[in-house]
């Protein structure tokens, strides 16, 4: 069977040529493109430009707002640190003048109490020739007296003071034969040695 198609092949659009322009072979895509974007968008990207700035300055204020808020916050945390090494070096400086109160505290040490407490102490039988104290608080009495027993009364009398606090000891004692006026007689010669307590009892 044969068929015959009796309707008319359409021709192909066929585009003209002007002033030896071939319309065909123009890119018109690229052509509208380029009139769309010539024409309209200097504005539209302006536009979109000031929003993008505008977002971008937004950012940047909230940036730098922080920024400053972290700023402040070291700035005060730097100005406790300086008061809390001041504040130390204050404290240090304060126990170092206590420490050298106490020094002259104890460097003060004033013997009246203690020879007053001696002399007060010492039977008429009996007498000093030397005392001597370092500055630890030791004291070393020389002396003599007629018998043992005075030099025995005066130590327990001188140790009932809290002075001595019952420290002081007879370290030596010898008997010496003395001479005066052609007349013989013995004499107990001693040392004592304790250590002072107190020097001011009151």
């Amino acid at each position: 069977m044969i068929e015959i198609n009796l309707l008319e092949k359409k021709k192909a659009f066929k585009a003209p040529v002007v002033l030896g322009i071939d319309f065909a072979k123009l890119p018109w895509r690229k052509m509208v493109v380029a009139i769309l974007l010539a024409k309209f968008p200097v504005d539209y990207y302006r536009d979109l430009t000031k929003e993008i700035e505008a977002e971008k300055e937004k950012e940047v204020t909230l940036l730098n707002s922080e920024y400053n808020k972290f700023k402040r916050k070291l700035t005060k945390n730097r100005d406790i640190k300086d008061q809390l090494a001041a504040f130390n070096n204050q404290i240090a400086r304060l126990k170092s003048r206590s420490v050298q109160v106490d020094k002259i505290i104890k460097l003060k040490t004033n013997p009246r109490y203690l020879l007053e407490r001696l002399a007060r102490s010492a039977p008429e039988e009996l007498w000093f020739e030397e005392l001597i104290l370092d500055g630890g608080g030791k004291l070393l009495i020389k002396g003599g007296a007629t018998n043992y027993t005075s030099i025995g009364e005066f130590i327990v009398k001188v140790n009932e003071s809290p002075i001595f606090n019952g420290s002081l000891l007879l370290k030596d004692s010898k008997t010496e034969e003395v001479t005066k006026d052609n007349v013989k007689f013995r004499e107990e010669k001693f040392e004592i040695e304790g250590q002072i307590k107190l020097y001011n009892p009151f």
